[in-house]
């Protein structure tokens, strides 16, 4: 689980010298515990707003998680960031590591470190500095720092709104028991060899240090009481960066949670950024917003080269337009959530009355003189 975040957070290193963005420490049961605190320039303290917490892998540190692009998002959202840092652990492996609940054969690392305790006193201190949103607390992390936000999720459920795991799923070691349902969001490659995927089949095991996916899916799925996948697709393949990445959500569930996953066909263990189909940073965002992903090429269809038209009004009740796409309209077809065709409009206007579907999201598929092109509505 040793650290292996992407060089192209490069580009993030400046931010605006109006915003702060500072390093704190305080001894916590008995350590001296620090963290990056990142206020945007737009805070005024006068109404509350998010806290995102960002949690770093093996052997990483606060100062290269801080780079994977919350701060440019808080800029414009209006939250604050915290980055805090693991312990080192003495016993096994001389690195940074969580008290995360991954491990092997029944032994993890810092066992005896209360990294459960710390966060939450975290965000006590954050609290008593700054307004935050008490119902938006969020904390996402890569590797071992995925793996501690889903103990997070286990154990501090009362205070964690929802989180978003990278390349870690729930810890081997770890008895998961939250209190409550909680919103969660999965990334993981397919090739990660690391922490593995869990697509061998059969039964078997290649996440040595906990859950593989399929299980970790299936535990939230139970806990969260959630129903059947309700929206799923592939992002447009527009990278060309050798990966394709699948999109599932399971909706329906106790408390409006949602357990949702991007399948990354093709990566290692790594978090992807602006450059790739997907940035997870924005990604995780739009999750902790409650927000699905709206260009979704949906299950069963084939993608060459899509792109997205503009529609409006969406949501709609009635009629839906399709902004000018300089091209004659050959085809509209309209798909549901599992790809099924639900309404077709053969030589087709700009105007389609979409009013006898039932409420939910649909996508639309336009074909035109210069190609296909498409998009996500809600039918009201």
């Amino acid at each position: 689980m040793k650290k292996a975040l992407l060089s192209i957070f490069a580009c993030f290193i400046g931010f605006s010298s109006f915003a702060q963005q500072t390093t704190h420490n305080w001894d916590f049961d008995g350590a001296n515990r620090q963290y990056i605190q990142y206020v945007p320039s737009i805070y005024d303290g006068s109404e509350s707003v998010p806290l995102v917490i960002v949690l770093h892998g093996l052997g990483d540190n606060m100062t290269n998680m801080s780079q994977v692009g919350f701060r440019q998002v808080a800029d414009t959202a209006n939250f604050i960031v915290v980055t805090p840092e693991a312990l080192i652990d003495q016993m096994f492996t001389g690195s940074t590591a969580w008290n995360s609940g991954a491990g092997v054969a029944g032994f993890s690392l810092n066992a005896d470190v209360d990294d459960v305790g710390f966060l939450n006193a975290l965000i006590d201190t954050i609290s008593d500095h700054y307004n935050i949103d008490q119902s938006r607390i969020f904390a996402t992390g890569f590797s071992m720092g995925a793996f501690m936000s889903n103990r997070l999720a286990c154990e501090l459920s009362h205070r964690i709104a929802s989180i978003a795991s990278v390349a870690g799923t729930i810890g081997g070691t770890l008895t998961c028991a939250p209190e409550q349902d909680v919103p969660v969001c999965h990334f993981h490659g397919t090739s990660d060899t690391q922490v593995g995927y869990g697509i061998a089949g059969g039964g078997v095991q290649d996440n040595s240090f906990g859950n593989n996916v399929v299980d970790w899916i299936s535990f939230w799925n139970s806990n969260n009481g959630c129903g059947n996948v309700t929206l799923e697709g592939q992002f447009p393949n527009s990278a060309n960066d050798g990966f394709t990445v699948d999109y599932v959500e399971y909706a329906g569930c106790d408390n409006n949670a949602r357990t949702v996953h991007y399948k990354v066909h093709g990566a290692n263990h790594v978090w992807l950024g602006p450059s790739n189909d997907v940035f997870y940073t924005t990604e995780i965002w739009k999750f902790f917003l409650g927000l699905s992903p709206t260009n979704l090429v949906p299950a069963g269809i084939t993608e060459n080269t899509i792109a997205t038209i503009g529609i409006y009004p969406n949501p709609t009740s009635a009629v839906l337009r399709i902004e000018n796409t300089e091209a004659k309209i050959l085809n509209v077809s309209v798909f549901n959530t599992t790809g099924q065709l639900v309404k077709e409009f053969s030589s087709a206007s700009n105007a389609i009355d979409v009013s006898n579907l039932e409420t939910g999201i649909y996508q639309i598929m336009v074909a035109t003189e210069k190609g296909l092109f498409s998009n996500t509505f809600i039918k009201e």
